[in-house]
């Protein structure tokens, strides 16, 4: 059941963003949110402010000609009763003409708030970033 669960957050998630539903996209989250990316870890302590975050990221993609997102793959992981991982796999940035702006995986940490799930942690990077194929260290 909670891994339905966990797949419909994401796709109310993306449809959210493809509408660029600023509000629905923050009453996703937990409160704290964290964003780990390329350009470092980024925390942000309310609804509020994740908004603003959202606003300023998605001037910078309508900039580069965004029109929507898809994604390829969406795999949840249960860890235990409170906490599970989506990883979306190949998650593409497009042009109203289909031409691609950018190619990302990104790993969710969802958790259980409330008896909601919610997105706590989102994490982005290169294709093939998190594949268990990786070389262990």
């Amino acid at each position: 059941m909670a891994k339905k669960e966990i797949a419909n957050l994401i796709e109310t998630y993306l449809l959210a963003w493809n509408s660029r539903d600023f509000e629905k996209m923050a009453s996703l989250f937990s409160e704290p949110a964290t964003y780990i990316g390329p350009s470092g870890n980024l925390h942000i302590p309310s609804k509020d402010a994740l908004i603003s975050k959202l606003r300023q990221q998605f001037f910078a993609l309508e900039a580069e000609g965004f029109d929507h997102t898809e994604i390829e793959e969406v795999v949840v992981t249960i860890c235990n009763e409170h906490a599970a991982l989506a990883e979306l796999k190949n998650l593409r940035r497009l042009k109203s003409d289909g031409s691609e702006i950018a190619a990302i995986d990104a790993l969710y940490i969802c958790v259980l708030v409330e008896g909601s799930w919610r997105l706590s942690v989102a994490m982005a990077g290169d294709c093939g970033w998190n594949d268990k194929n990786a070389l262990a260290v």
